[in-house]
């Protein structure tokens, strides 16, 4: 049996940019990305591309980050990607309610003012399925993101809306997008978690 032919038989082709959804095949052998799914960004002048892991969690949150805001024990902090540890993102369906922010796609929202981002948190706002914090991103400079995609590493899929991704995690969350890529993508599903189980 060809396993290139039945994992990689999809012909569509979707072009990586802003807003669109890179889904990781799954035999991935790299450690992070194995089973991630990432939201791109932005793009510099050079075609390098800036994203968001969104399913991957940490055993950080919000208040291990940033004890001084006195809150945020119960707001668990993704790990956005392996560059830049030290940054924090955050994603929201909230629109301008926190200000200047940049729309990524249809219904989601990169940044805004941390002031009224705590002062939302603080007075009860929810969470789940409207804001999502991220430590660190992931990157690709100049014509390696195409090479990847070329080397079937990635699918390029398109949102389906802002809160559904802002809800689900880790191995739940790549299958659920994954299915969202349609017929084509139906094998990757059959590859257990561990390929070892084969």
């Amino acid at each position: 049996m060809d396993l290139n032919n039945l994992l990689y038989k999809h012909t569509d082709k979707i072009e990586p940019g802003r807003g669109k959804l890179l889904i990781a095949e799954p035999m991935m052998e790299e450690v992070f990305f194995r089973r991630s799914v990432v939201l791109l960004l932005d793009e510099d002048t050079d075609g390098g591309l800036l994203g968001l892991t969104l399913n991957k969690t940490t055993e950080l949150t919000l208040h291990d980050i940033m004890p001084e805001l006195g809150f945020g024990e119960d707001i668990t902090v993704y790990c956005g990607g392996p560059v830049d540890m030290e940054r924090l993102f955050m994603l929201h369906t909230m629109g301008d309610t926190f200000g200047e922010c940049l729309q990524v796609s249809p219904g989601l929202y990169v940044g805004g003012d941390f002031h009224k981002i705590v002062d939302y948190l603080k007075s009860g706002g929810e969470v789940e399925g409207k804001i999502r914090f991220f430590i660190g991103y992931s990157g690709w400079r100049g014509g390696q993101l195409a090479d990847e995609i070329e080397n079937h590493s990635w699918a390029v899929g398109i949102p389906e809306g802002g809160e559904i991704l802002l809800q689900s995690e880790e191995n739940e969350f790549w299958r659920r997008e994954v299915s969202r890529l349609g017929e084509d993508y139906r094998s990757w599903l059959m590859v257990p978690t561990d390929p070892n189980m084969n």
